[in-house]
């Protein structure tokens, strides 16, 4: 049995994204008292793009990156569980011998390479995880290397 760890970059992330909302209520605010006097068209539009940044990384960083990627994973002879949210979301369970494989994808970012690993059940991602947000993510890939086949 092996047991994924959460890097503390995925922590570091989990809190930005959700800090994120109170950052940008708290700049909006700022503007708000700056300009009470003086309201102009410009202030509107700045707070409208301010609202809809904040709405695209509250679904893009909660829904995505701590709902997918920030899973942890759990090994065993026959079974893989996923939990979702940093371990605190959501469990799966699925049977090995029910997955068809994985298929292990490549980025880049800050200079450095990372994957994403993918688990495919009938042609689609039923988890995904990623070298960024796990301390051990060679040793997880290896333990599924050794259950499944790689996909191309």
């Amino acid at each position: 049995m092996i047991q994924s760890k959460l890097s503390n970059t995925a922590y570091l992330y989990s809190l930005l994204i959700l800090s994120f909302p109170v950052l940008t209520a708290f700049v909006v605010n700022k503007f708000l008292r700056m300009f009470q006097d003086n309201w102009h068209w410009g202030l509107t539009v700045f707070l409208v793009i301010c609202g809809l940044v904040s709405l695209f990384v509250i679904i893009w960083g909660f829904f995505i990156e701590m709902n997918l990627r920030m899973a942890t994973v759990k090994i065993t002879n026959d079974t893989i569980e996923v939990k979702q949210l940093l371990g605190f979301g959501t469990k799966k369970t699925f049977k090995i011998d029910t997955i068809d494989g994985f298929a292990i994808r490549e980025f880049r970012q800050r200079a450095q390479h990372h994957e994403y690993c993918y688990l495919i059940q009938d042609k689609k991602a039923i988890a995904v995880f990623s070298s960024l947000y796990y301390k051990n993510y060679m040793e997880v890939r290896n333990e599924i290397q050794n259950h499944l086949k790689l996909l191309s």
